[in-house]
């Protein structure tokens, strides 16, 4: 069997189709598997560095550019679409994933045009607009959340929960010396305002924060400036541009501090940790919002705006939460029922049931 899988621009698209690629040649060995991203996503850092077999077309998004970025974002997805045709062709796959964000478009284009059977992977809330558009050409649409559901037709939909790369063994043990371990996520290009209301919360909370063990991940872009200012309060954070091994940080913090999109949301679920999300506050759909609420409304996580008064906001909440280690517990485990810890299997397997209805 040879699958394409389309998706990336960040990690929030790219991990996902690399974790049902990975669970899809665990579970068959000999299967083909071919991943297609663009040049300007995260995927065309990561995959150099894998082993798998990949593609990546230049193409960028359309949504919130210019006149002339959108012209020219226009003119690159038709070329996409023309080069997205022959790898078809050329390949030859009995099934094309779209793992959503518009490194997915050209490749699911090319699925409609050449009858290819197509499933979507749809890990936000709130679809976006390439899932939105491939939707009514798709035979099943996987969704990470119950919330997202309600967007598309339902005899298409299973509510898969999102595929991750990591294991997850939930557990409540804390660190020998009692210290509050608290982990910061941006997201896998950080996020600069985030980084720097982080700081200031930790700068109006004080003499405190000596007694907490913080990691930050912060983005390429802020790793010095926020590293500074660390030092500038006095307080040694470990500060790092990207955390690979997400699971193992999460199985060492008490706290996480996150922007929430999809996978954010989904690996804290698994890892059974109290959030406070910060979300992204500039997407037209408000997505981050949404999944935020998927855990608040679990009482696992809190939600604090993103404006002129996150700094003091995150300050009062990690007051509240630190002073009462035993509703961190209880947040955990509220946040993990709504975890699928077999997301990458369940999708794996309506993925061969499609190629093989398609081949029969």
């Amino acid at each position: 069997m040879k699958v394409i899988i389309a998706g990336g621009g960040t990690g929030g698209h790219l991990f996902p189709a690399v974790a049902l690629g990975e669970e899809m040649i665990r579970e068959r060995p000999d299967i083909d598997v071919l991943f297609v991203g663009t040049a300007a996503g995260l995927e065309a850092k990561w995959l150099p560095k894998s082993v798998y077999k990949y593609e990546l077309f230049d193409m960028h998004g359309i949504r919130g550019h210019s006149t002339l970025e959108r012209a020219r974002a226009s003119i690159e997805f038709i070329r996409a679409i023309g080069l997205s045709l022959s790898l078809v062709r050329r390949f030859r796959p009995n099934i094309i994933v779209s793992a959503g964000g518009y490194a997915s478009a050209s490749m699911g284009a090319a699925a409609i045009l050449t009858r290819t059977p197509l499933v979507l992977m749809e890990q936000n809330t709130r679809p976006g607009l390439v899932n939105r558009t491939l939707s009514r050409f798709a035979k099943k649409i996987c969704v990470g959340f119950s919330d997202g559901a309600n967007h598309f037709n339902s005899s298409k939909v299973v509510v898969t929960g999102n595929p991750t790369r990591f294991k997850y063994q939930p557990d409540r043990s804390r660190s020998e010396d009692g210290r509050l371990q608290i982990l910061v996520l941006g997201g896998s290009s950080g996020a600069h305002r985030l980084n720097i209301g982080v700081v200031g919360a930790f700068k109006i909370y004080g003499k405190s924060v000596i007694n907490w063990d913080v990691v930050h991940q912060t983005g390429e872009a802020d790793e010095e400036l926020v590293r500074s200012a660390y030092r500038e309060i006095g307080f040694a954070a470990e500060v790092v541009p990207f955390i690979d091994d997400i699971a193992d940080a999460l199985h060492r913090a008490d706290l996480v501090i996150a922007r929430s999109g999809a996978m954010t949301v989904t690996d804290i679920a698994l890892g059974a940790r109290a959030a406070i999300f910060v979300p992204y506050p500039f997407h037209k759909d408000q997505q981050q919002v949404h999944n935020a609420r998927v855990l608040e409304k679990r009482g696992g996580a809190i939600i604090v705006r993103d404006d002129d008064q996150l700094a003091p906001n995150l300050a009062r909440e990690l007051e509240a939460l630190i002073q009462n280690p035993a509703r961190l517990d209880e947040m955990g485990l509220r946040a993990h029922q709504e975890a699928h810890p077999d997301a990458a299997r369940s999708i794996a397997k309506i993925c061969f049931e499609v190629a093989e209805k398609a081949a029969a």
